[in-house]
C-alpha cells in the first residue's frame, strides 16, 4: 500500500487510481479499478485476442534435431502473474494503515475476477519485505532467497500456508515459490536453513493445503536461470522420499540488453529449458528486453546493450516457445504507470526504458517508447487462430551473427553463448539413475545438461561445424 507522499490524498488512493485497486475513499471499501479488465481483454479464452486451441505449424526439423520436437500442439491457458511482497500480506507493518486486510482484500479481488474468467493466476513471492521496510532484519527488494522470518514474525512458510490454505481448491491458482533466487549454495536453497526457507519446505507446505496444485520453482544462481538446481532437486527428493516432486513447473528468466550476459541469450534459454524438460514442464515467468523494436524497425538507443542478439528477443522467445512446448508470462503490465518522479516517462507510457508491455489507454505497446512491439507478438502467436513457426536465417549460429525477426535456434550446442561448449548426457539417460551431487558442482557456465539430441551419441550434440567438447562424455552415457 503506498502513502499520502506517494501521490495520494488518502493512504491506498494511488494504489486504487493508478494500479489494480484499493481503498474508494478515506474509509471507503477495497474496489477494483477498471485497469484490469484491460488485462482481460487480452486474455479472455477463445476470444478476438486469444485462442485456447490455436493450430500451430512447427519448423520440420531434420534428424537428429525432430528427436525432441513434439509433432502435436498443446492446448493454450491464459495466466497472469502477481508478484506479491510476502510481509504486506501477513503483516503490512510498513504502511501507517498497519492493516494486511487492505492488502489481502485486494489480492483476492483480483484473484477472483481473473479466476472467473477463466484465467488462472499464479501467486508470487517477489519480495520478502519492502524495499524500505521497518522491520528489523527482514531483507527488502531482490533477497538471495526467501526468508525463513520476518524479523521477529514467521515468514515465507507462513506465507505460503495462508495462500494455499485460502486457494488450495482452485485449480486456476498457482504458486511460484520465489522470484528469482541468487543465493548460490544447493543446501539453503533445497533445505533451508534458520535464515532461508528451502524450496523443499515451502514445497511441502503447499502440498499439505494444495495437493495437486501447479507449483513454479525457479534456480538457485543467475535470478533464476539455473537448470542445475532444479535436476538436483527432482533426483535428491527422489532418493528423500522414495517418489518424486509432482506438478512442478520449473522457471527461467531470460532478459536481453542492459547488463545481462550472454547466458540469458535466446540460445542458453533453449539450452536450459530442454534440459529442465526431462524433468517436467517449462516456463518463463518474466523475459523481456531492453532494446526497442518500434512498429517493426529496431531502435538503437535507450538501455541496449546487445543489438545483435536483443532487438527482436521477446519475439524470437515466443516463437521458440511454439517449436518447444514452453509457458511463459510476459512483462510486465504495471498499471497506468503515472509520472512520478522515480519513472519520468509520459503518462500513461510504458516504464521508461524497461520492458514493458502495457502502453497508453491500456493496450499493448508496439515498442515505440522501449522494449518489445508486443502488439505484433500478440497478434503473431496469441490471437491468431493459425500460427506458423517462423525460421529466419536458421545458419546464424555464431555469436558474431545477428538474430534476426524470426530466428529459430536448433537444439544444439554452440559453445559461445556463455554455457560452456561441454557435450551433455545422452538423450536417452535416465536422470533418476545419477547422484544430485553430480548437478550441484556444476557452474552454469560449464554446463554439462541432458535434453539434446542425437539419442545415442552425445558427442554430436554440436551445431554443424562445431564439435562439443567430448572429455566428459563417454562418463556419463
Amino acid at each position: 500500500m503506498d502513502n499520502v507522499g506517494q501521490g495520494g490524498g488518502y493512504y491506498g488512493q494511488w494504489a486504487y487510481l493508478y494500479c489494480f485497486g484499493g481503498p474508494t475513499s478515506a474509509n471507503g471499501t477495497i474496489a477494483l479499478n477498471a485497469e484490469l479488465k484491460n488485462v482481460i481483454r487480452y486474455l479472455s479464452p477463445n476470444s478476438a485476442y486469444f485462442k485456447t486451441k490455436p493450430t500451430v505449424t512447427k519448423v520440420a526439423f531434420g534428424s537428429p534435431w525432430d528427436q525432441v520436437i513434439d509433432s502435436g500442439t498443446p492446448a493454450v491457458m491464459p495466466i497472469v502473474r502477481i508478484p506479491m511482497t510476502g510481509s504486506c500480506y501477513l503483516y503490512d507493518i510498513d504502511t501507517d494503515m498497519n492493516n494486511a486486510a487492505v492488502y489481502r482484500e485486494i489480492i483476492d479481488l483480483i484473484v477472483k475476477e481473473l479466476t472467473s474468467n477463466g484465467i488462472a493466476v499464479v501467486l508470487d513471492l517477489h519480495w520478502n519485505c519492502p524495499d524500505t521496510t521497518k522491520i528489523s532484519g527482514c531483507t527488502g527488494a531482490q533477497a538471495a532467497m526467501a526468508l525463513k522470518n520476518y524479523g521477529n514474525n514467521p515468514g515465507s512458510l507462513a506465507f505460503w500456508n495462508a495462500l494455499s490454505s485460502k486457494y488450495g481448491s482452485n485449480p486456476l491458482v498457482l504458486y511460484e515459490l520465489y522470484n528469482e533466487p541468487w543465493i548460490q549454495e544447493f543446501n539453503p536453497w533445497y533445505d533451508g536453513d534458520s535464515t532461508w526457507a528451502g524450496m523443499k519446505e515451502m514445497y511441502g507446505v503447499i502440498r499439505k493445503n494444495a495437493p495437486q496444485s501447479l507449483v513454479i520453482i525457479g534456480g538457485k544462481d543467475q535470478y533464476a536461470l539455473d537448470p542445475q538446481s532444479g535436476l538436483a532437486f527432482h533426483v535428491k527428493y527422489h532418493q528423500e522420499t522414495g517418489s518424486y516432486p509432482t506438478n512442478i513447473v520449473w522457471n527461467i528468466h531470460p532478459y536481453v540488453g542492459a547488463a545481462q550476459g550472454l547466458e540469458h541469450s535466446l540460445r542458453s534459454a533453449m539450452r536450459i529449458a530442454l534440459a529442465l524438460k526431462q524433468i517436467g514442464p517449462v516456463i518463463f515467468t518474466e523475459f523481456g528486453q531492453y532494446c526497442c523494436g518500434s512498429k517493426g524497425t529496431p531502435c538503437r538507443g535507450g538501455t541496449c546493450s546487445d543489438h545483435l542478439h536483443g532487438d527482436w528477443f521477446v519475439y524470437n522467445i515466443v516463437n521458440m516457445a511454439e517449436q518447444y512446448d514452453l509457458s511463459w508470462i510476459g512483462w510486465a503490465w504495471r498499471g497506468t504507470n503515472v509520472n512520478n518522479a522515480n519513472r519520468p516517462c509520459a503518462d500513461g507510457m510504458t516504464e521508461c526504458n524497461q520492458p514493458d508491455m502495457r502502453d497508453t489507454g491500456g493496450v499493448l505497446t508496439d515498442g515505440s517508447h522501449a522494449g518489445a512491439d508486443w502488439q505484433t507478438v500478440w497478434s503473431t502467436f496469441v490471437s491468431a487462430s493459425s500460427i506458423m513457426v517462423n525460421d529466419a536465417s536458421p545458419n546464424n549460429i555464431a555469436k558474431s551473427d545477428p538474430q534476426v525477426k524470426g530466428f529459430l535456434p536448433r537444439p544444439c550446442i554452440v559453445g559461445q553463448f556463455n554455457l560452456g561448449g561441454i557435450c551433455g548426457y545422452d538423450l536417452n539417460t535416465r536422470i533418476t539413475d545419477l547422484d544430485y551431487t553430480v548437478w550441484i558442482t556444476q557452474s552454469l557456465y560449464d554446463s554439462i545438461l541432458p535434453g539434446l539430441p542425437p539419442s545415442g551419441n552425445c558427442t554430436g550434440q554440436g551445431c554443424p561445424s562445431y564439435q562439443c567438447q567430448t572429455y566428459t562424455c563417454l562418463l556419463y552415457t
